[in-house]
């Protein structure tokens, strides 16, 4: 059973940063922008957590200026770090070329931007993985490579594999890699997600992926048939049943404790149900969010458009109708 709420009096604009309760990341990003790489690299030397680390190294690579993360690693040719840090730029400022629109809608100079910027991260990420087969972060950024690049289910599923059990970044990657979008299928893609949830412990933040699942779902039928039956998948019976469970499982299980990733599962289980107009379950989880701190993850809300001004309209709506009076 979802946990029952009552409305809030007044509703504070959201702090849309799901690791706002971690200093560690951000500390870390102030240093890498102000070129200090001796704090960066001793700061990474104390996160021990694979998924703050994970956080770590996008918020660090986004930070900091792009020829500094060229400079280190040319300083520093061994450095898993340094490699990684880089790569992890790479990818990102090769999908802003892309951009997140549909591939039919992305130009050839875009193509071959982003083409080139993925080949260069993934030779760079295949010798940190020479180096140090354990880098869960390096082996996701190859998982996005890999669907880039169009590499194939097979060869992502092998990247996959080199991941550490219940490592949700990745999972996410996978989730993304298996849906139709990317050549997979519904199936693969559903039945990958339950897996995690399944295979992950009481409290953790996994069932996130199941969440995640039926958005990509969600968004490819509002595509093609348009939102009205896009609305109606996300409500069918076995849909709700499977979003609430996963919920139950994960983030509203008694076990569950804050930590990487429990923000951004209570913010997308939140807009399923909302796209669902399940106001009162998209209640529960908006709450649970505002009472740990006003937390929001904008992550999945960039589908409808102005990703903030959508959180915080459902938000509104939830609490509106879904609260128990």
């Amino acid at each position: 059973m979802l946990p029952p709420v009552s409305a809030p009096a007044a509703l504070p604009a959201p702090i849309f940063d799901p690791y706002a309760g971690y200093s560690e990341p951000r500390m870390l990003a102030d240093a890498a922008k102000a070129g200090d790489w001796r704090a960066v690299d001793a700061g990474f030397a104390r996160l021990t957590d694979p998924d703050v680390r994970h956080h770590a190294i996008g918020k660090v690579a986004n930070a900091a200026e792009r020829y500094f993360l060229e400079d280190v690693a040319a300083a520093e040719p061994t450095s898993v770090l340094a490699g990684t840090l880089l790569a992890s730029r790479l990818i990102t400022d090769g999908w802003d070329i892309r951009t997140g629109s549909w591939g039919k809608d992305v130009s050839r100079e875009q193509w071959k931007a982003f083409s080139e910027h993925l080949h260069r991260a993934e030779q760079t990420l295949i010798e940190v993985t020479a180096r140090d087969p354990g880098q869960a972060t390096a082996w996701k950024l190859r998982l996005d490579i890999a669907r880039g690049l169009s590499l194939g289910q097979a060869e992502a599923r092998r990247r996959y594999d080199h991941v550490a059990p219940h490592f949700l970044p990745a999972q996410e990657a996978m989730v993304q890699q298996l849906c139709p979008k990317w050549s997979g299928s519904y199936e693969a893609m559903h039945g990958f997600a339950v897996e995690c949830v399944k295979a992950s412990p009481p409290g953790s933040p996994n069932g996130v992926a199941v969440a995640l699942a039926h958005i990509e779902h969600w968004l490819l039928i509002d595509r093609d048939e348009g939102g009205p039956a896009a609305a109606a998948y996300l409500a069918r019976h076995d849909v709700q049943g499977e979003l609430r469970w996963a919920a139950e499982h994960s983030v509203f299980n008694p076990a569950a404790r804050p930590s990487p990733g429990w923000v951004t599962g209570h913010s997308a289980f939140a807009m399923a149900f909302s796209l669902a107009e399940n106001h009162a379950a998209a209640a529960a989880h908006f709450n649970a969010l505002l009472r740990a701190g006003n937390y929001a993850d904008d992550d999945s809300w960039r589908y409808l458009g102005d990703e903030h001004a959508e959180f915080v309209a459902h938000r509104r709506r939830a609490f509106q109708r879904g609260f128990s009076r």
